[in-house]
């Protein structure tokens, strides 16, 4: 192309006629000159290389404002009305001593021994607008037109001299979508430990912006092609993310690959580390799982060391600890109102800025992984749709606060176990809010309260039997009475809060005996995890009762629970058995286990030993003086009978 005046701004033209009429040359350098050649109409950046002296340009404009921002190095930043323009004397470089800063310049007048220091052919043009002479010494005009990026001269004195280029080579290939050049490629891997030399801002820089390029993903393949990458973040190397998983026929280091091949430039940057990141998560904990969980701290520490802002971690972390949330349901529900819950619900999780990313974490992952069925575009159409009219329910849009919440159940604030039931409450309430906004009224919320309450009661009043029986369940009853139609999993609070009650029961009577249900205490969508539970009724001498069954006899119990009137005596997660028993009931089997470092009986109600086992349980709690029961097992296997048998028991023999 032949450049005009109309190609440039009027400040460059006068800033270049301001040399001109003074006898010095200016021209226009570097990235607005590559950007014009490949058709731009505006660049954002300009630069002038001068032969006048840093000295020289600040007298030669001291009627605006000049800014020595790299004077010892020939540079200074010019304001001149609307524009920032960076102006740098005509140089060349000394010695590179610590793989970025030459040791000294020397200025120099011949624009052509500046441009043969600088990293690409498509940066080593220039062009002065007086004399319209266009100079491309390193035919970086013909690398723009074929796309190519190829370091200027010798590829090793060119990485040698600055071990940024390394990856600003790849940071081009984001933005422009080139490829490079065979020997400027191949030169990389030689010269990675000048790379090391380089402060980690400096690279961090870089990488973002390379991770927000229109060509992203070309420039990950190619960075990874030179093991930048893999110098870069060096967990990558160890040898759990290199095996090869049977399941998928894929390493961990190729999955991670795979999914970002199937992320969209829709993605943000932040889901673009998020995926190149959560594999990580495998290596501390040996995790043999395609997805592992979260190691926030193992992660956390290995963008801090890249230099990460903090926001940006916290929103990565954030990603990769949602992005195993399932969809909240499936296309053939015809719950309407249902589904209208379940999306407020997953925007309470996941916070509704971050649903595009975790819907497109799930449609890439979902390929990659062969999960069937396959990522559904109506599902995604449809959660997109549903979450522009749902929103969200946090703890402020609540019409009862904690304020009201002391007042109501009169507790004593001052106590840090009452301040936790203060907390469980109100986000028990949140919840309630969540599933129906039209509760949201304090009638509706009081009366909710009422339910709480009576529960409360039970479990401080100074009479109690010597043996109690309290479940999450027993607590829901109470509360939901007005939330019929609500079917979910215990919530997240109802289990907080039959925790709290308990320890109530504990610690009011030393002679007391709880029988607590604490079904799939090891399930990781709960909140309390077995070994936390542990930890919390450690004092109170707590015994593991597991009650359980073969896979047969658990069809029986099933086939005998079916005949049954369906009823709100039966539990939620009842019910989702009685409706998808033969696909559930497998996952439920490998459910059932109980901490290994506890007191732990097991039983079945079809054994014959079962009535033995109960008698020596019996013994024991006797004798030890236990004063909790913590029932494991799924809801087929017995355990509200069994309970009720160990409470008839232990009152008897009172």
């Amino acid at each position: 192309m032949e450049f005009t005046a109309s190609h440039f701004p009027a400040e460059i033209l006068e800033v270049c006629h301001k040399f001109s009429s003074v006898g010095y040359k200016a021209f226009i350098v570097g990235g607005s000159i590559r950007d014009l050649l490949r058709g731009e109409i505006q660049p954002n950046d300009w630069d002038i290389a001068t032969d006048a002296s840093p000295s020289e340009v600040m007298e030669l404009f001291k009627k605006f404002k000049v800014i020595p921002t790299g004077i010892q190095h020939g540079t200074v930043t010019l304001l001149f009305k609307n524009l920032s323009i960076e102006i740098t004397t005509f140089r060349v470089e000394g010695e590179y001593e610590d793989g970025r800063r030459p040791s000294h310049v020397q200025f120099v007048t011949d624009i052509e021994e500046d441009l043969a220091r600088r990293d690409l052919t498509i940066n080593a043009i220039a062009y002065d607008p007086i004399t319209e002479f266009f100079t491309d010494p390193y035919n970086g005009r013909s690398d723009i037109v074929n796309k190519i990026l190829r370091l200027v001269g010798d590829p090793d004195a060119r990485l040698e001299e600055d071990g940024l280029r390394l990856i600003r080579i790849f940071r081009f290939v984001s933005q422009l979508g080139y490829s490079v050049e065979e020997s400027s490629l191949a030169a990389v891997p030689r010269h990675l430990h000048i790379f090391d030399q380089i402060s980690k801002e400096r690279i961090e820089t870089e990488f973002h912006k390379l991770m927000g390029g229109l060509y992203w993903l070309q420039a990950i393949r190619s960075l990874n092609s030179t093991n930048l990458l893999k110098h870069l973040i060096p967990e990558y190397k160890d040898e759990l993310m290199q095996n090869i998983l049977p399941s998928i026929n894929l390493s961990r280091f190729e999955i991670t690959l795979r999914i970002l091949d199937d992320l969209t430039n829709e993605s943000s940057i932040n889901l673009r580390y998020s995926v190149l990141f959560h594999q990580l998560s495998a290596i501390p904990s040996n995790s043999s799982f395609l997805l592992p969980d979260l190691n926030k701290n193992f992660l956390t520490r290995i963008l801090k060391r890249l230099k990460f802002p903090n926001k940006r971690i916290d929103e990565i972390i954030h990603l990769i600890s949602i992005h195993k949330i399932p969809l909240p349901y499936s296309l053939d529900d015809n719950k309407e109102e249902y589904k209208n819950y379940l999306i407020r619900r997953l925007l309470y999780g996941i916070a509704p800025k971050f649903l595009e990313d975790f819907l497109l974490f799930h449609h890439a992952k979902g390929k990659i992984l062969g999960n069937k069925p396959l990522p559904n575009d109506a599902l995604f159409a449809d959660i997109r749709r549903r979450s522009e009219s749902q929103r969200p329910t946090y703890l402020k849009d609540v019409k009862i606060d904690g304020t009201e919440v002391v007042t109501h159940l009169n507790i004593n604030k001052t106590k840090s176990a009452q301040r936790e039931f203060i907390g469980i409450c109100l986000d028990l309430l949140r919840e309630q809010v969540e599933v129906k906004p039209s509760f949201n009224s304090k009638k509706e919320l009081y009366t909710i309260l009422d339910n709480i309450k009576k529960v409360l009661s039970l479990c401080t009043s100074s009479k109690s039997p010597r043996v109690t029986i309290i479940s999450t369940d027993h607590v829901r009853k109470l509360y939901r009475e007005n939330l019929h139609d609500y079917s979910s999993w215990e919530s997240a609070h109802t289990y907080l809060l039959a925790i709290w009650l308990v320890s109530c029961l504990l610690r009011r009577n030393k002679s007391n005996i709880v029988i607590f249900d604490g079904t799939n205490l090891n399930s990781p969508s709960h909140p309390t995890h077995r070994e936390t539970l542990i930890k919390k009724f450690r004092a109170f001498n707590p015994i593991f009762l597991h009650t359980s069954t073969s896979k047969i006899d658990l069809k029986l119990n099933f086939d005998a629970r079916s005949q049954e009137e369906q009823s709100l005596t039966k539990s939620d997660a009842d019910i989702i058995i009685y409706n998808r028993y033969e696909s559930l009931i497998d996952s439920y089997m490998n459910s059932l286990r109980v901490p290994s470092s506890s007191q732990v009986v097991e039983l079945s109600t079809r054994s014959d030993d079962y009535d033995e086992i109960l008698k020596d349980l019996l013994l024991r709690i006797r004798k030890n003086k236990h004063r909790l029961i913590i029932m494991s097992g799924n809801v087929l296997t017995g355990k509200t009978f069994t309970a009720k048998k160990i409470k008839a028991m232990l009152n008897l023999s009172s």
